[in-house]
């Protein structure tokens, strides 16, 4: 017999570790999954895992957001098994950004946000939710490409997701880490980004904010 594949391992261990987890809840209504909400997972040594992934996981039915900093070409996302999806929002995709003009000092790494924002054309065409995932704020530099968001939204006809820095430091407790991360609430530019986009769309400031309101639907 031949080895199998290490994605396949891997994937396997992943869900054993799911299931055995006492916290997780399966189904609709139980625990949201989130891919890439601590590492990237999409680029091409992953991508094909995620796709696999995300295949397994809807057949649970439980919420999944998916959140990347590259572009998703709609060949690629051809690859999850839409039949799958039983309800709005049972897979979101969130199009990660913390600034447009400066994301090669800041984003290092990841590719021209112009480029990763051509994947917004993904839901138009399969009425996939998605969203403008403006996380973090980074203070003094995420403010001055306002206007570039905007236009963003405007162009794609989608709602924003306003994130702030998560820390270890009591505050806010993040809906994450099992009780150890808080959100940053430290950030004076945070406010009035949220402010001023919700003149063009809806903006959320917490990302299961939309997934929840999708279950309900």
């Amino acid at each position: 017999m031949g080895k199998t594949p290490n994605n396949i391992i891997q994937t396997k261990k992943l869900l054993e570790m799911l299931n055995d987890n006492t916290s997780f809840q399966k189904g609709k209504d139980g625990t949201i999954l989130s891919l890439g909400c601590y590492s990237e997972c999409w680029d091409e040594i992953n991508k094909e895992d995620t796709v696999n992934l995300i295949n397994i996981l809807l057949e649970y039915q439980n919420p999944i957001q998916l959140a990347t900093k590259k572009y998703i070409s709609e060949d690629d996302f051809c690859k999850i098994n839409l039949n799958q999806m039983k309800y709005p929002n049972h897979l979101s995709i969130f199009i990660s950004s913390s600034t447009i003009t400066q994301f090669q000092k800041y984003e290092k790494g990841t590719i021209n946000p112009w480029l990763r924002f051509d994947s917004f054309k993904i839901q138009a065409k399969y009425n996939i939710p998605m969203y403008l995932y403006i996380k973090p704020v980074l203070e003094n530099i995420t403010i001055t490409d306002i206007d570039l968001y905007i236009q963003i939204i405007e162009q794609y006809n989608i709602d924003a997701i306003v994130g702030e820095l998560f820390t270890t430091e009591e505050g806010v407790l993040a809906p994450i880490s099992e009780g150890k991360l808080y959100y940053e609430n430290k950030n004076n530019d945070y406010n009035s980004i949220v402010k001023e986009l919700s003149l063009y769309c809806k903006t959320y400031r917490y990302s299961i904010e939309p997934i929840k309101q999708g279950i309900k639907k």
